[in-house]
């Protein structure tokens, strides 16, 4: 069913709004290029036109690729189509940090324009969306309900987040007996009928590869201390660890930062938290996906293997600048999915996040101390990407053959070819999401003019 399309809008536009003035702010940044180039901007050695240029590069690719192919049909945006948008507004508004924004002109114009333009486009989408899935559900071969077949390898095949973390990180024998264990709970779970095997195949294989990190960790010789890592230092120079005198006090002072925004952060995380509970928004397709059929616990887990994947390489880059983590790939969607309403929903999320900030500097200390917990996010990270550049590109073969048959299905593999060799203007997990839409428009254009593939 459709979500209503006017508390949609309105909720993203306060979304939208307060994202980008948080953005202009230099207080919560959602993609991760461009949160480490923050301190810098603030401080006058990075400006304006170059801050600009850097976050449409990000996140063009997210914005087009991933964001809208995998919202189409749903009218429920990935929340890059948001975000990443409104990180772009947000900076690209001239400003001035050096004082309070109402203390000055420029001040208050950038966080007046930034709101009100993160409100429109985030209010726009929702309108766009929903229009797309008006037509493509009109159209003489019908796209809006086909095109869900794109995620639907990815929802059977998920479990292999964890199965394939063990492969990459433990080697063949650990991973076959994790891919064994989690085969045994599919098939466990699917004679005892019940709901939806992959969640407990997930969640067997999730189990085993912790007790081998914990293992592992145990290990004399893992443990390194406080040394940050190289890739979180601030090459840019303003707010170098390398460089900086005390680094406890460093890292207070940004986590101090970070919570004296607290309220604004609340605000935002609250309507993220109501808008994932409702269905208006989404972390990521396979939980989207999970979330829309009704099955709220395993929707929860796949959102919950992202935050697995993402939250040391996400809170380190919070310690380390001083800048938020805006929504996206945390508990908050698996808390929210699993809450009975928006209200609670908002409220638990809020919850979360101030327990989330206090214990920040916390977290990072004790996580730098073990050198197999930010090597297991890694390369959880490439298997999650790995699985879903397969999936998506089985489920776009599938979406395209039912738009066009067989040609549809040649259409998906010649474009990973081309893509392969074009050096990958489209990134590949979003390949075949991309390449099903456009056969379904060129098969609908044909089938205007009487002609069938």
């Amino acid at each position: 069913m459709p979500v209503p399309l006017l508390p949609q809008a309105i909720l993203f536009a306060a979304m939208g709004g307060l994202s980008a003035v948080l953005a202009n702010r230099g207080v919560a940044i959602f993609h991760d290029g461009l949160r480490p180039i923050l301190p810098s901007y603030k401080a006058g050695n990075v400006d304006t036109k170059s801050i600009r240029r850097t976050s449409f590069t990000l996140g063009l690719g997210f914005l087009w690729a991933f964001g809208l192919p995998f919202s189409l049909g749903h009218a429920i945006p990935m929340l890059y189509l948001i975000f990443i948008a409104t990180d772009y507004i947000g900076v690209a508004m001239r400003t001035t940090h050096d004082e309070a924004w109402y203390k000055s002109r420029r001040g208050l114009f950038g966080v007046l324009s930034s709101f009100v333009l993160g409100a429109a486009w985030s209010a726009a989408v929702a309108l766009v969306l929903r229009l797309a899935s008006d037509l493509m559900a009109a159209a003489p071969i019908e796209m809006a309900r086909t095109v869900q077949l794109i995620t639907q390898p990815a929802l059977e095949a998920f479990f292999l987040f964890a199965v394939l973390t063990v492969f990459y990180h433990y080697g063949l024998k650990q991973g076959f007996c994790s891919a064994i264990v989690a085969t045994a709970v599919w098939a466990a779970a699917a004679t005892l009928g019940l709901p939806y095997p992959p969640a407990w195949a997930f969640g067997a294989g999730l189990v085993y590869l912790v007790v081998l990190v914990v293992r592992e960790a145990r290990r004399p010789g893992n443990e390194f201390g406080d040394v940050p890592p190289e890739w979180l230092t601030d090459e840019a120079g303003s707010g170098s660890v390398q460089n900086a005198p005390d680094e406890d006090d460093f890292f207070r002072k940004n986590t101090g930062r970070i919570k004296r925004n607290l309220p604004l952060i609340i605000v935002i995380h609250a309507l993220a938290g109501a808008a994932y509970n409702l269905g208006y928004m989404a972390s990521d397709p396979i939980s989207a996906s999970l979330y829309l059929h009704g099955m709220a616990i395993p929707a929860a887990l796949a959102a919950a293997a992202w935050f697995l994947a993402f939250v040391p390489m996400k809170y380190t880059t919070a310690v380390m600048t001083g800048v938020w983590i805006l929504t996206g790939t945390s508990l908050e969607p698996s808390i929210a999915m699993l809450m009975p309403n928006p209200w609670v929903a908002a409220g638990a999320v809020a919850v979360f996040r101030v327990i989330e900030v206090f214990s920040l500097l916390w977290f990072f200390k004790n996580l730098d101390r073990f050198t197999v917990v930010r090597e297991i996010a890694d390369t959880m990270r490439t298997a999650i990407f790995h699985v879903m550049e397969i999936a998506f590109l089985a489920g776009g073969a599938m979406a395209a053959a039912a738009f066009a048959g067989g040609w549809g299905v040649a259409a998906v593999v010649g474009a990973w070819f081309i893509n392969q060799r074009s050096n990958a203007p489209v990134m590949p997990m979003a390949l075949g999401a991309v390449t099903a839409i456009g056969v379904g428009i060129i098969a609908n254009l044909l089938a205007l003019v009487g002609v069938s593939l």
